[in-house]
């Protein structure tokens, strides 16, 4: 089954955090073994360099890039207007970040779950979205 990841997850897949659950670890795995396929949304590259920019995290982005352009199991998923459609459902008041907002609104829109820790999207109850952790 193909998911969706925020980017939390993805960091910390990538770096070996502990913070990742048990199920999100075993996925990202079954993807690097070729058994599944993750969609990664274009904003959350965006967030990415943000945070690296703020270093806040430590990653070597250009590395990030090359690593997802290579494998045949990560997939970028664009920043489109279907999407954008998608994000108008999820309320600002519920979720204010509109990263969040565009990474639940692929998730809709793609109809694959999304790997996320958020407890706030885990628990906002939109038509469609099913989280995993």
């Amino acid at each position: 089954m193909p998911y969706v990841t925020d980017t939390h997850s993805m960091i910390w897949y990538m770096t070996g955090d502990t913070k990742l659950s048990t199920e999100a670890k075993r996925i990202f795995e079954k993807v690097d073994s070729g058994q599944d396929s993750i969609f990664i949304p274009c904003i959350v590259f965006f967030e990415l360099l943000y945070l690296i920019e703020k270093k806040r995290i430590i990653i070597d982005f250009d590395n990030f890039i090359v690593t997802v352009s290579s494998s045949k199991n990560y997939k970028v998923e664009p920043l489109c207007l279907p999407i954008m459609e998608k994000s108008r459902v999820i309320s600002r008041e519920k979720i204010p970040d509109p990263w969040d907002r565009l990474i639940v609104a692929t998730s809709i829109y793609l109809e694959f779950p999304l790997i996320t820790r958020d407890e706030s999207l885990r628990k906002i109850g939109l038509k469609g979205l099913k989280t995993i952790w």
